[in-house]
C-alpha cells in the first residue's frame, strides 16, 4: 500500500469516526446531520474505500440512534476505539 493510499485510508477512518461521535452529540442538529450522513451516498462511497460492510454499519447505526443520550455517548466511544484499532495498522506500512 502506497502512502497516499495509507493516508487516505486514515483521514476516512477519522471521519468515520467523528460522524460516529457526532451522532451521539447532545446537539440535536448535529447528531440529524450525522444521522443523514449515514444514508448518503457519500458514506456508502467511504465504507467502499475502507472495505466495510455498509449493512451492518448502517445496522449499527440505526441501534445506536436509538439508546438514550447517556449510552448513545459510551457506544459511540466505544466503536471510535474500534475504528481507531481497525485502522492503526496504516501507520505500520
Amino acid at each position: 500500500m502506497n502512502e497516499s493510499t495509507k493516508q487516505e485510508k486514515k483521514l476516512d477512518s477519522l471521519v468515520l469516526k467523528q460522524a460516529v461521535r457526532d451522532l451521539a452529540s447532545k446537539d440535536v442538529d448535529l447528531s440529524t446531520d450525522a444521522e443523514d450522513f449515514f444514508y448518503s451516498k457519500d458514506f456508502k462511497q467511504l465504507c467502499l474505500r475502507l472495505d466495510i460492510d455498509i449493512a451492518i454499519m448502517r445496522k449499527a447505526i440505526r441501534e445506536l440512534v436509538e439508546y438514550p443520550i447517556i449510552s448513545k455517548k459510551k457506544i459511540a466511544n466505544d466503536i471510535a476505539r474500534m475504528i481507531d484499532k481497525s485502522f492503526m495498522h496504516l501507520d505500520n506500512y
